[in-house]
């Protein structure tokens, strides 16, 4: 019996041990990992740069982060204000969808491009490859941006009809978030 307690202290004993040198492995990858990140954000320029680089406000040549915003930025050409942009995570068919999303100061949308997508290969990620789909959204309004089947103004790709309908209702969602960061 006495050796069934020494046997069963020792196996604590080795699982406490890696449990402690896991802990300190995940820890010092943690730290290097955020360090890489945080680099990688600031060589990208910040949310603000990489809006311009995704030109969804076609002539806005600075970005400013709304004063207690945490996604939309306002979109200025010089000094004057001309509209919104955000970046933002939206749910896709298949998993996150992140979307570049520009509007004009009245929220007609100037701008849509889907930055990051993991929809189905060759169907649902046509919303980020077909151009002419992200096109369609420029110069709609929020009362617009439903697909065109139910009663919108924003064309469906075929065969991608869901992925199509989850990026329409996220730039919705996107534009409802700034307004309520703009208000």
């Amino acid at each position: 019996m006495a050796e069934t307690k020494d046997s069963t202290v020792m196996i604590l004993v080795k699982l406490t041990l890696i449990a402690v040198v896991a802990a300190v492995v995940l820890t010092a990858t943690y730290g290097v990992t955020q360090e890489q990140l945080a680099k990688l954000a600031e060589a990208a320029g910040g949310p603000d740069k990489q809006l311009l680089k995704k030109d969804v406000v076609p002539d806005a040549t600075k970005f400013k982060l709304v004063d207690g915003g945490e996604i939309c930025y306002e979109a200025y050409d010089g000094g004057d204000l001309i509209g919104y942009g955000a970046m933002a995570e939206v749910q896709g068919m298949q998993d996150i969808l992140t979307l570049a999303v520009g509007v004009d100061t009245d929220f007609v949308v100037t701008g849509v491009r889907v930055v990051a997508q993991k929809e189905t290969p060759g169907i649902g990620d046509k919303v980020q490859k077909d151009e002419s789909f992200v096109a369609q959204f420029a110069g709609v309004g929020l009362d617009g941006l439903k697909l065109s089947d139910d009663g919108g103004a924003i064309d469906g790709i075929s065969g991608a009809t869901i992925s199509s309908g989850h990026v329409t209702a996220g730039v919705a969602e996107i534009i409802g978030k700034m307004q309520q960061e703009v208000s």
